[in-house]
């Protein structure tokens, strides 16, 4: 508890938690963030699942640069966001299953993103089900994302 204690205490916990704008500022950076992984992952899943089969699957293997900058601005925004109150956000069974759920669905886009970046333009039964748990993973994480707020 100590540790998190300090982390509120730090300059960036008291900025996100005790000024009028810390807080708002950050979240927008989250949301903003947060759309553009989440965007590219779907439009990875959906095509995928064959939506736009006009658009060859390894067309679109180089947006994943611009859903690492996503996530980048997201984990940097989500950090300050902790900071601001992390003695609650450890013990809240919201944000530690939207933390489960990130970590997997991460690991199920970058399965994807393998997909579309083999040289091949053939999407197989496996490859399918992949975007369809990618998809309900990115869901889930979505949802406990949002129950943080109202979970105590």
């Amino acid at each position: 508890m100590d540790f998190l204690f300090s982390l509120e205490d730090s300059g960036l916990g008291q900025l996100v938690s005790s000024s009028i704008w810390g807080y708002p500022i950050f979240l927008s950076f989250h949301a903003l963030g947060m759309g553009i992984v989440v965007g590219i992952s779907v439009m990875f899943a959906l095509r995928i699942l064959g939506l736009a089969y006009a658009v060859p699957v390894t067309a679109i293997a180089p947006y994943w640069r611009l859903a690492i900058a996503g996530f980048t601005v997201n984990l940097i925004s989500g950090t300050a966001l902790l900071f601001g109150s992390a003695s609650s956000l450890a013990f809240n069974w919201a944000f530690q299953s939207k933390i489960a759920m990130l970590i997997v669905s991460l690991f199920l886009t970058h399965r994807m993103v393998k997909v579309c970046i083999k040289q091949s333009e053939t999407v197989s039964r496996n490859d399918k089900i992949l975007a369809i748990l990618a998809l309900s993973s990115w869901t889930l994480t979505l949802i406990f994302g949002r129950l943080i707020g109202y979970i105590f």
